[in-house]
């Protein structure tokens, strides 16, 4: 194999030098609010997401057709943890899952893009208000630890000054 075509599969398998996949922000803070929704499943997201065709003109237009072994071995995850992160994706409306008309027992993979911020916060109201009230709690104690560390600090100054 010479060197352009080692660096053209390079390309194929590992993308581009340049290219780049972008993942909404409402996807790694917000989904992961979600029952069963995590970062592990945001990250095969993320994965799925760079192989998608984005080629708006063709009959699989975010779509991604490689084999379950493929992406498995690529993704590094095993058949179960795939699936398993796959099914939530399903769940929540990120992923189609529907069989190939073209190859038999083969998967086709449809990606779908996230609801935006405000569209989840209307879509799931419940989720977003219980988050904002555990953050305003941790808030609330990073609040008093750090008045409770300044007060320290006065007083050891105080104590300093009057001896």
């Amino acid at each position: 194999m010479n060197e352009f075509q080692k660096q053209e599969l390079i390309d194929r398998h590992f993308g581009y030098q340049t290219g780049g996949s972008m993942v909404k922000t409402s996807l790694v803070r917000m989904y992961t609010q979600l029952p069963g929704f995590n970062t592990d499943v945001a990250g095969l997201y993320a994965f799925l997401r760079s192989w998608r065709n984005s080629k708006e003109d063709s009959d699989m237009y975010h779509a991604v057709w490689h084999s379950k072994d493929y992406l498995y071995v690529q993704s590094g995850l095993g058949r179960k943890a795939f699936a398993s992160r796959l099914e939530v994706l399903e769940r929540y409306n990120l992923v189609t899952v529907k069989k190939s008309t073209i190859i038999p027992n083969k998967d086709v993979i449809y990606v779908h893009d996230p609801l935006t911020r405000d569209e989840f916060a209307k879509a799931h109201p419940k989720v977003v208000d219980e988050f904002i009230q555990t953050a305003a709690g941790i808030e609330a104690r990073n609040l008093e630890y750090r008045l409770s560390e300044l007060l320290k600090i006065e007083q050891k100054a105080e104590r300093e000054a009057d001896s």
